[in-house]
Parts: structure tokens; C-alpha cells; sequence
């Protein structure tokens, strides 16, 4: 019973969650701003108090990466879902190292979050296809190589240094440093510590310039593709914002032909399919999204967001699903729904709430004995005149 009470008690939504990662976001950007301007409740000195110190700072940098994480999460991307639930775990421990009575709200607001993320799983689920070559991920490891190597290096020798007694004041000056903004308050005092700043001059601006170039290098090339497809491809409307809901063989180039004009949403429940859709994406430029789930949910269609949607399209390739879904669809939305009918069953369908119901095997047929009739209705008329 108390299973069935479980699975019975409403669960929060997807938007609930992205909307709570967004609080907790902006929560932990105004509590890391004020803890600057504030003593702390607790002081504490050493490593403690440095840990103290860098919380007062990083806390705002973990909100503005929420605030991405919750974009991704908005996506349905899993790997957002992940990196939101890791760095709201962040913003609780940077709430109680910050040591101060203002923080306790994050504290509490943190937990609360970490608990719905937890029961909002299963509403996550998109494949985010990201994939690194061996170019990119040499990139990745260089610059993490640079940093390290400048932090502790700038420690080992912050005798030569001044103004360099601690991990952070080393972190600082190798990013100041590396980044060549160079404020001049940290500066080496003996020939080898100028030597080891030099090094880091010349290796920090070009690591990170390779690894700007290969990272986004390739989306400037995918866009500069995709617009170039769709130049080729007629004008997009853009105004115009199309949810599949299924996805089949049959139904494919009916997605394709949509892509080219509006941009498309494809729900589907089979990861392969959506993988399939991704790497078609990156392939050819065209303007499809797509969302794991099953098309006939309702927690499903309310993050595909159809009440923004300007016509749905149902292709679940099963009839029986179709009628659940144009059913699902229609209480979501006041948009057009149009959907494939098989076996005779467009009036049902109709009946169920879409707009259009078009059966291909029907059209087929009317259109090749209107073809076969029409050519004899010709040859009759032209005897008819020869007589």
C-alpha cells in the first residue's frame, strides 16, 4: 500500500525543477556578492579561513554556472540535469564554509533543491551528443596542465614572490599572469622567479587561444553550414515552431521538409532515433531539436512547451497510439494538430480532437485512379469528336 501511495503522490514537474535551479542560482549570486561586503558570523584563520575566503568569491561564480545548468535543464539535456544537481551540492557547502547568518537561506534553499532534482530524474533525458576529438581534449588537458602548473609553481616559490603567501594569492597571479592582464601588485623579486612568470606569459594566452579555437571553432563551422543550408534550402520562418510528436521511416521526410521552413521539436521515446536525429542535425544543418520521451505523457508534452507551438504533427507510427496522443496534444494546446491516419480511422481521430486527419494510402490511391480515369475520360471525349 504504502508503494502504491508512493507511486500515487504527485511529483514535481521538469519546469518546477528548472525554475528552482534559477532561485537557487540567483540566491547564491546575491549571497556570495553580500558575503564580500560582510564579516563573517564564524572567523576562522588558516586553511579554514582561506577556504572561508575563496567561498565569499566562488559562491558567485557556482550561481552563474546554475544559470547555464538551468538552460541546458530547460533543453531536457541529462548532462544539465547532472551538472544542476553537483552544483547546487556546491552552493550548500559554500553557504555553510561562508560562515555568515544571510547564507543560511542558500543553505535551505540548496537542500530543498537537491530533493526535487532528486524525484525529477526521469524528466531528463535528452542525449546532449557531445563529443570531443583527440584535438579538442589535448586542448582541455594543456590549459588545465598550465594552470596547475602556474599555481604551484607560483607556491613553491612564493618566497621570490611578493605579496604571495598563500594557494589563492598563487591562483591569482597565474591567472592574472596567464591571461596577461598583469595588475602589477604580485611581482617576482629574483631572476628565476621572473623566469618562471615569463614561462607563464608565453604558454597561458597561447593554450588558451588553441582551446578556444578547437572548441568553438567547429560550432562557428556548423552554423556558418547550417545557415548556408537553409539559404540553399528556401527561407525559414522562423516565427514558425513545429512539434512532431513520434517519429518513424514513413514520417522522416515529412520532419525534413519542416525543418527546411520552421523550426521543429521532434518528441520520441527511442534514444537511437534521437541519436540519429542529433548527428542529422550536425550533418546537414537542419533545424531540428529533439526531446526524449514518451509523445503521449503529459509531463512530457508540457516540456516540449506545445502552448507555444504553432501546429503539432503526430506520427507515432500506431494507431492506437495516435489516438492517445492527438487527445494529450489537444488538452495542451488550442494549436493546429495534424496527424497521419492509417486503417481508415481519420474520422475517429477527428473526433478525438485533431485538426486534420490525412490518410497517405488513401490519397495515394484517390490520386492513381484519378490519374487512370481521367486518362480515359480523355480518349473518350477525343473518339467522340472524331465521330
Amino acid at each position: 500500500m504504502l508503494e502504491r501511495l508512493g507511486r500515487d503522490r504527485p511529483r514535481p514537474s521538469g519546469r518546477t525543477a528548472v525554475w528552482l535551479v534559477v532561485g537557487i542560482a540567483l540566491v547564491s549570486i546575491g549571497t556570495g556578492v553580500a558575503a564580500i561586503v560582510t564579516q563573517p558570523t564564524i572567523g576562522t584563520t588558516g586553511a579554514l579561513g582561506e577556504l572561508q575566503a575563496a567561498a565569499e568569491f566562488s559562491g558567485t561564480v557556482v550561481g552563474f554556472a546554475l544559470l547555464v545548468a538551468a538552460w541546458g535543464m530547460r533543453r531536457g539535456y541529462r548532462l544539465a540535469y547532472v551538472a544542476a544537481a553537483i552544483l547546487v551540492f556546491l552552493s550548500a557547502a559554500h553557504g555553510v564554509a561562508q560562515s555568515r547568518l544571510l547564507s543560511v537561506p542558500l543553505v535551505v534553499v540548496s537542500v530543498g533543491g537537491l530533493v526535487v532534482l532528486v524525484f525529477t530524474s526521469e524528466r531528463f533525458t535528452r542525449s546532449s551528443s557531445l563529443t570531443l576529438d583527440a584535438t579538442q581534449l589535448g586542448a582541455l588537458i594543456a590549459i588545465v596542465g598550465v594552470f596547475c602548473y602556474g599555481t604551484a609553481g607560483t607556491y613553491a616559490l612564493r618566497a621570490e614572490f611578493s605579496n604571495v603567501q598563500s594557494v589563492v594569492d598563487a591562483v591569482y597571479f597565474t591567472l592574472v599572469t596567464a591571461s596577461t592582464v598583469g595588475y602589477g601588485d604580485v611581482h617576482p623579486t629574483s631572476d628565476g622567479a621572473r623566469l618562471f612568470a615569463v614561462s607563464l606569459v608565453v604558454l597561458g594566452p597561447t593554450t588558451v587561444a588553441v582551446t578556444v579555437g578547437s572548441l568553438v571553432g567547429p560550432a562557428i563551422d556548423r552554423r556558418f553550414s547550417r545557415t548556408g543550408s537553409r539559404v540553399t534550402n528556401g527561407p525559414t520562418d522562423r516565427s514558425a515552431r513545429v512539434v512532431v510528436l513520434g517519429y518513424d521511416e514513413t514520417t522522416a521526410r515529412f520532419v525534413t521538409a519542416l525543418a527546411t521552413r520552421a523550426a521543429v521539436l521532434v518528441v520520441t521515446p527511442d534514444d537511437d532515433v534521437a541519436s540519429r536525429l542529433e548527428r542529422a542535425e550536425q550533418a546537414n544543418g537542419a533545424a531540428i531539436d529533439v526531446l526524449v520521451g514518451d509523445p503521449s505523457d503529459g509531463s512530457i508534452l508540457e516540456r516540449a512547451d506545445l502552448e507555444t507551438a504553432t501546429a503539432v504533427f503526430v506520427a507515432t507510427g500506431d494507431a492506437a497510439r495516435n489516438g492517445y496522443t492527438v487527445i494529450a496534444a489537444r488538452e495542451a494546446t488550442d494549436a493546429r494538430v495534424v496527424v497521419v491516419a492509417e486503417d481508415g480511422r481519420a474520422d475517429a481521430l477527428e473526433r478525438a480532437g485533431a485538426d486534420v486527419a490525412i490518410d497517405p494510402d488513401a490519397l495515394l490511391v484517390d490520386a492513381v485512379v484519378g490519374a487512370t480515369l481521367e486518362g480515359e475520360s480523355e480518349r473518350e471525349g477525343a473518339g467522340e469528336k472524331e465521330r
